[in-house]
C-alpha cells in the first residue's frame, strides 16, 4: 500500500499543496490525475484518504483534499497500527556506504523504530566517516526513510540516530525502555560462531507480550569476540542461524524479519503448543 508522507497538515479546508519534489513524485512516480484517490500519513501520525482536487502542470502544483467526512485510520495492509508493534531496535555496525544505505531503507520498510549505526572493532575507518557525514546532513538518510515508508506504507516514523559506540547504542536502548519489564523485552545479536550460541525462538521467551526488541548485526567483517562478550554481559544473547553465509545487508534484514514474525505471532504459536 503506497502512501504519501506529508509535511504538514492540511489547512482549515482539508487541502494540502504539493509542489516540488513532491509534484513530481505524484505525477513521475504516481502518476495521478484529477479525481485520483491516495492515501496520505499525516505528521500526527494518522492515515487518511485524500483526492487529487486539481493539477496545474505550468505551476507544478497540485491540490490534494480530504475524501468524504474526513475520518482517518492508522493502518497497514496487516490491519495493525504503530501501537501494535514492539519498540525495535536494530544496531548495525556500519558496513560500506552503499549496504548501510540498503539496510536503512529495508529496515524502514520492516517498521524498525529506530537503527543506530554502530562503529565497531572490524568496521572500516572509511565506512564509519561516511557514516558521520551523511548523519550531520541527515538529508540523505530522511530521504531514504520517505521513500521506503511511501513506498511500504510503513505506520513507524523511523529514526537514523547518528554513528554510537556499542556501548553507547546499548546503554541508550536501555534509557529509552527503562519503563518497560525485563521480562517484556528481547536482546538479540546475530553472530556468525556457533560457539554458546542460541536459537532465535528461544530468545523471544513463553511468558509476557514482548514490548522492546534489539537486534546487534555486524559489518562485513562482523563482531568481534570482545565485543559478543560485552553483550552477553549486557543481556544480549548470541544467535546463530544454521543457514548460508549471509553478506551483512541480508542478515540484518533475515533477522529483523525472523524476530519480528517470532514476536508479532507469539499469541498464535502459544496457543498451539
Amino acid at each position: 500500500m503506497r502512501q504519501f508522507i506529508a509535511q504538514e497538515e492540511p489547512d482549515s479546508k482539508g487541502c494540502l499543496c504539493i509542489e516540488g519534489k513532491n509534484f513530481r513524485y505524484f505525477r513521475s512516480i504516481l502518476r495521478v490525475s484529477a479525481g485520483d484517490m491516495i492515501d496520505v500519513r499525516l505528521p500526527s501520525g494518522k492515515l487518511t484518504s485524500m483526492t487529487v482536487a486539481s493539477v496545474d502542470s505550468e505551476k507544478k502544483r497540485l491540490i490534494l483534499q480530504i475524501a468524504g467526512d474526513g475520518n482517518s485510520f492508522s493502518e497497514n495492509q496487516s490491519g495493525k497500527s504503530s501501537s501494535d508493534f514492539p519498540e525495535f531496535w536494530l544496531l548495525q555496525l556500519i558496513p560500506m556506504p552503499a549496504r548501510l544505505e540498503l539496510i536503512i531503507r529495508q529496515a524502514v520498510e520492516c517498521g524498525v523504530n529506530t537503527v543506530v549505526p554502530v562503529h565497531g572493532e572490524f568496521c572500516q575507518k572509511s565506512a564509519l566517516e561516511s557514516a558521520r557525514k551523511k548523519a550531520s546532513q541527515s538529508e540523505r538518510w530522511e530521504r531514504i526513510i520517505t521513500e521506503a515508508r511511501q513506498q511500504s506504507g510503513s505506520p513507524v516514523e523511523t529514526k537514523v540516530l547518528e554513528p554510537l559506540s556499542l556501548k553507547e547504542a546499548v546503554e541508550l536502548f536501555n534509557k529509552k525502555t527503562e519503563g518497560i519489564a525485563d521480562d517484556e523485552k528481547t536482546k538479540a545479536v546475530l553472530y556468525e560462531r556457533t560457539d554458546e550460541t542460541k536459537s532465535i525462538f528461544s530468545v523471544t521467551g513463553r511468558k509476557k507480550k514482548i514490548k522492546a526488541a534489539l537486534l546487534v548485526s555486524g559489518a562485513e567483517g562482523g563482531i568481534s569476540p570482545s565485543e559478543i562478550d560485552f553483550l552477553k554481559e549486557n543481556g544480549v544473547a548470541p544467535v546463530h542461524f544454521e543457514t548460508n553465509i549471509l553478506r551483512c545487508e541480508t542478515a540484518s534484514l533475515y533477522g529483523t524479519a525472523v524476530l519480528q514474525t517470532l514476536i508479532l505471532e507469539k499469541e498464535k504459536w502459544q496457543l498451539n503448543e
